[in-house]
């Protein structure tokens, strides 16, 4: 009977972790990256650096929501199917109830210069933790001259939308 309350007070723990996440990420599952590693790897020492950067990238190249895929693998890793089912809720439900309890809102006051510019604001915020996160990622894979110009150039076509 303490074995099972000690995994459910962890799975809530894992719960809590990405909820938290969740609810104060804004930009989608590329800004969750660097705070995910954080939270995982750093702060609570549940996966190693290496292997968790190699379930974020296998998240990114699977179909689906970003997020919720590198909160079901690290679910999964480490406490199998109901792991993965708790750290997908944790890190959906915010968007969920932030969507429904502010839509009504955004609709009413779209045309409102003060929302227009805040939501400016967490645009420019958004690209600047998209870019932090791929610095951090990019850093281990950039090992010779070939990487580096093989990045270059893809950031070259991206720019010029080729």
């Amino acid at each position: 009977m303490q074995e099972y309350s000690l995994i459910t007070l962890l799975l809530f723990q894992l719960f809590l972790i990405f909820f938290r996440i969740g609810a104060f990420t804004f930009g989608g599952g590329y800004v969750m990256i660097p705070i995910i590693q954080h939270e995982i790897s750093e702060k609570h020492k549940l996966i190693e650096e290496d292997e968790l950067s190699e379930m974020l990238v296998l998240a990114q190249s699977l179909p689906g929501i970003m997020a919720v895929n590198a909160a079901t693998s690290v679910g999964y890793k480490l406490y199998g199917k109901k792991g993965a089912i708790i750290c997908a809720l944790g890190v959906a439900l915010p968007s969920f109830l932030i969507i429904v309890l502010l839509a009504g809102l955004i609709l009413r006051y779209n045309d409102n210069p003060h929302l227009q510019g805040a939501f400016q604001w967490v645009r420019a915020t958004v690209v600047g933790m998209i870019a932090a996160a791929a610095l951090k990622m990019g850093k281990p894979c950039l090992r010779n001259k070939m990487q580096i110009g093989l990045v270059l150039a893809a950031l070259l076509f991206a720019i010029i939308d080729v």
